[in-house]
């Protein structure tokens, strides 16, 4: 009988930990192998699955579902209680919520004050990071900002040092998309709860598009309580208008700032040199308003008072608009990582003008949403060569558009300091579709001809020349890119 327990939990909460994290699918393999020599092994069985496996279950598992399986035996019960599993609390969909009955909606979820309570009580000295993930239901989310706000005042969390905080910004009817920002009591409980909580390390505030007379005081409270701990901070789109934000600089010990282009000014990047501010990532994404770059002569002033400063723009999400570049600024890494990005020509030619000197990484991840042409000349392929000469510090190379196998082996030639080239497979085609330059010699146009004609030609051809194993990723794999 227990035995049929132990299996049942393990097909329902196993099987999600082997679809959330494709690296442990190696296990599932394994277990269709004959068992006749485990099930002689005393110690073979779920019960007795190691502590450090067990506890990163239960990190996949939403609260409910760890509460369940706390129930099959004493050590899942232990596992239940671990610090690991509870380090992150994240705030989403059903999580402490309970059915009630309105007259007009009918049955609806509400955040449960009951449930909430008795979460933090037992459970709130273990959580180091709370994410308040995006929810259209703004009762439930002010209940529970209220309740944690109110438990703070009287019991503080002593591990908790991270604060994410994203709100749902948009909404869609049968009228259409509706943008809209935060404010009133939302906003009052989500600053009073940031006050409460001393020794912030790192904290995230996204999609506030908030009014110029709000976003005023908004880092007040994080000032008053965490102006000397706080080393991370995220400040995506708080404001509807460009805005900028001179009281970032106030948090002595910042080390990374995350920032949408319309909180950054002059002004705001000198004082963030003059405070040795480490790591800048200047972020673009579907809800960021029209913003004007900074200044190319405060950019100069920046790499000559802040040497060590490393800029990152990004372009995420359901992005459409180009890439703001920085003129002479210090950019380290360029990042596409909306599907609507594509590399023009113009944005290429700027890239090499404004940093090439300075340009270490330069990555497209995700999944494209456009077609990409087939024909060598309305393909990036010339681009993304001249970029490769353009750029010698260049490290780092990701491509998701297509390109032949006869440009791939002449980026893998023109730049012999690259570590990292990352190729899609299914964007890779077999072609030899440059027409011959003069600089290019007959025998390396002859072995070009040659290798471009063979997928396993070139994958040799290049694990030769980069130095390490080669070969392009698959589209799973390439999905789940972290550049």
């Amino acid at each position: 009988m227990a035995d049929s327990i132990y299996d049942t939990c393990y097909c329902k909460y196993f099987n999600r930990f082997y679809s959330l994290c494709p690296k442990h699918r190696l296990m599932a393999q394994m277990e269709a192998t004959p068992e006749t020599d485990l099930e002689e092994d005393p110690d073979y069985g779920w019960v007795n699955l190691p502590d450090i496996i067990l506890e990163d279950v239960f990190t996949l598992l939403y609260p409910k579902e760890r509460h369940q399986a706390s129930m099959v035996c004493h050590h899942w019960y232990q596992a239940f209680y671990s610090p690991r599993a509870w380090e992150t609390f994240i705030f989403k969909g059903r999580v402490l919520t309970k059915k009630k009955f309105h007259p007009m909606k009918g049955w609806v979820r509400e955040v449960c004050p009951r449930k909430t309570q008795v979460c933090l009580q037992k459970l709130g000295f273990l959580f180091k990071r709370i994410i308040i993930a995006p929810t259209c239901d703004f009762y439930s989310l002010h209940v529970f900002l209220s309740i944690l706000d109110s438990f703070l005042e009287m019991k503080p969390l002593p591990v908790l040092n991270t604060f994410h905080f994203t709100f749902a910004c948009e909404s869609r009817s049968h009228a259409g998309k509706n943008v809209f920002g935060t404010g009133g009591k939302i906003l009052e409980e989500i600053t009073s709860l940031i006050s409460r909580i001393k020794g912030l390390k790192n904290l995230t505030l996204r999609q506030l598009l908030l009014d110029v007379c709000d976003l005023v005081d908004m880092l007040e409270p994080a000032l008053q309580s965490s102006a000397e701990t706080l080393t991370r901070l995220e400040l995506i789109n708080c404001s509807k208008i460009k805005h900028p934000i001179p009281g970032i600089a106030q948090f002595e010990n910042l080390q990374r700032l995350v920032i949408t282009p319309q909180h950054l000014d002059d002004e705001v990047v000198l004082l963030l040199a003059g405070m040795g501010l480490l790591d800048l990532r200047i972020i673009q994404d579907q809800y960021t308003c029209d913003a004007e770059h900074v200044s190319a002569d405060a950019w100069r002033l920046v790499k000559e008072s802040a040497p060590f400063m490393r800029v990152t723009l990004e372009v995420r999400d359901l992005c459409t608009d180009k890439l703001l570049l920085q003129p002479h600024a210090p950019v380290h890494r360029i990042i596409f990582s909306s599907p609507y990005s594509l590399v023009a020509e113009e944005d290429i030619l700027s890239i090499i003008h404004y940093y090439h000197q300075t340009l270490h990484t330069f990555a497209q991840v995700g999944w494209p949403r456009k077609h990409g042409s087939r024909s060598f000349h309305n393909r990036g392929d010339e681009m993304l060569v001249s970029l490769i000469r353009g750029c010698p510090k260049l490290r780092t190379l990701s491509i998701r558009e297509r390109i032949s196998t006869a440009t791939l082996l002449i980026l893998a030639k023109e730049c012999r300091g690259l570590k990292k080239l990352l190729v899609r497979q299914n964007a890779l085609l077999k072609k030899r579709d440059w027409p011959k330059q003069s600089e290019w010699s007959k025998s390396f146009y002859d072995w070009l001809n040659v290798t471009s004609r063979s997928y396993d030609l070139v994958n040799k051809e290049v694990t030769k020349i980069i130095g390490y194993p080669w070969r392009p990723l698959r589209d799973e794999e390439f999905k789940w890119l972290r550049v």
